[in-house]
Order: structure tokens, then sequence, then C-alpha cells
């Protein structure tokens, strides 16, 4: 059933005091992030009856990612069940457009995986056990796309095309689904107005064309949001539900994060810079919710420190 919010015909000016214990960084090495009592004025602009109260959001990572100006799918997933992440960083450590290393962050313990040599692009896409993660491959040296396979058990990356060339152009290709953990559809370029559907049996390695149609109708590049049938609010950016959309991620006009809880007509800004936000991903559990800018990615535990 579709929901509507009520919006409040007063602005509400909250003063919210971060009280959030040291969380500990799981990235990359870092240094802890020590957090300190913060007060944050935060105006409340979206006019939607939510009453703003202190928050007990903890900050549990903040780490770098890649930059870029192109729909090149999820650029962070969550594990189905887990707390691993799966997000793309800059080669460097430091900053980079368009393609880096794939980082798997468990959460949970801190551990991480990485890729080497390999450029990942983006499209994000976890296997149905978990085990696995297809991504798209930027091949620097001939300006090709094409689509990798990282296995956590191996951690190995199969390349699913020996020729990536699928057209005149760079051949863009994208992740439409697992059908199951051997099975990967991709959408590929095939032209200028083409687009072709196609199974890749990771096992046999036969490539079967499911589907041609034309680019304009394909959504597999594009960013995909908990859209649970909630009418938002018109004053909300980014909205985002949490898996049993009893919470809501959103953004205001002036770049504030807010986390809305829809059970007790509440609502809470989010410790991070005021930046316009790429994207955002909650947790299996809804516990934790992953929140990238352009350059940066933090990680919440949104009922405080762990």
């Amino acid at each position: 059933m579709k929901k509507s919010l009520v919006s409040g015909k007063s602005i509400l000016w909250g003063i919210l005091f971060w009280i959030l214990a040291a969380c500990t960084s799981l990235a990359g090495g870092e240094q802890a992030i020590e957090n300190t009592p913060t007060t944050i004025l935060a105006a409340d602009l979206t006019n939607d009856g939510l009453t703003v109260v202190p928050g007990r959001a903890c900050l549990l990572d903040r780490t770098v990612v890649i930059q870029t100006d192109r729909l090149m799918g999820d650029m962070l997933a969550w594990s189905k069940d887990t707390n691993r992440l799966a997000f793309i960083t800059p080669v460097n450590d430091s900053w980079g457009w368009y393609q880096g290393d794939l980082v798997i962050l468990d959460v949970d313990n801190g551990e991480t995986q990485r890729t080497k040599d390999i450029r990942v692009a983006g499209d994000l896409t976890w296997s149905p056990s978990g085990e696995q993660i297809a991504f798209v491959i930027l091949r620097p040296a001939e300006a090709q796309y094409s689509i990798g396979v990282y296995s956590l058990r191996d951690r190995r990356t199969l390349d699913l095309y020996d020729v990536a060339v699928t057209d005149e152009f760079s051949s863009l290709k994208g992740i439409v689904g697992w059908g199951s953990d051997q099975v990967l559809q991709v959408s590929e370029s095939c032209g200028a107005d083409c687009l072709r559907y196609v199974e890749h049996n990771l096992v046999s390695g036969v490539k079967t064309v499911v589907e041609e149609t034309r680019p304009g109708q394909d959504t597999s590049l594009q960013i995909v949001l908990n859209q649970p049938g909630v009418v938002p609010n018109r004053n909300w950016r980014n909205a985002n539900w949490s898996p049993d959309a009893r919470r809501v991620f959103f953004t205001d006009r002036t770049n504030v994060a807010w986390i809305g809880d829809l059970t007790s007509g509440t609502k809470s800004a989010l410790p991070m810079e005021t930046l316009p936000v790429a994207e955002s991903k909650w947790s299996a559990d809804g516990q934790l919710i992953a929140v990238r800018t352009a350059e940066n990615l933090f990680i919440f535990a949104v009922d405080g420190c762990r």
C-alpha cells in the first residue's frame, strides 16, 4: 500500500548532539576514527512532518572511492545476508577517475579483499550465494569494456571476454543479473542503436544470445534504489528505503543527509560532509548504510556503535 507523509507547515530547527563512541576505521589500514561529541545545527528544510531528534548513527568507516560522471551502475553493493560491502577504490588510494581496484570489506571483522591489475569500472553485482561478484572492467590499453567475476574463495577474477570488442566504439557492457551461481546475464553494445542480452555459463564457457533490443530500453547501468511502493516527500532527494521499509535515507536541498524513522515519525541527520550524494545502499538487515559522495565513502551503523 502506498503511504504519503503529512507535510508540516513550519520549519523545525534542531541542535543535534552526536555522542559517539570511538569506532575503528575498517578499510585500508587507516588509523582509528575517534568520534568525539559534535554539535550539529541542522535546518529542517523538507517540511515532511518528521520530528528532528538527536541521531545515534555511528561512523564506522570513511574511505576514498573513485570519481565518475558516467552512468556505470551500482558502485556500492552489500552481499546478501552478510555485512560484506563491495566498492571501488583508486589504485593509488588517493584519487582516481572511472576505474580502480575492487575492495570487499567485511564490516564485522574489518577484513578486506582487493583486486590487483584489473581496472574495475562499476555495476557491482553479487551472486546469489554471495561467493562471487560480477562487475564491468575497463581495459585501458584497448579502450574497451569487459565483464569480470571475482571469486571470494580463490581470490581470482574470471574475464568473460577473450575479445572484448562487440561494436565499433568502446563496447560498453552492464550486468543484467545472475540466473544462478553459474549463469550470468549481461548486456553488451552491438552497434550505434543496438544492444543485446547475453547469458554466460561460467562453468562451460558457453555464451548464448538471449535478445537484441535498443539501448534506450536497457536499465542495467542504472543505480538501484529500494522503492517499496512508498511515495516519497517531494522535498526528499535520493530517497532510499531500508529493506523493511521502516526507515528511509534521503538528502535535502542543502545536501544534509537524513535517516527518517517512519515508525516513530522522527528523523536525524547523519554526521557527514554536506556534498551531493551519488549513491546509498542499506545492508540486508537494515542496520548499516553506506553512502557515497563524489570522492568518499561513509559507512554508518544507524543504531550506534557496534
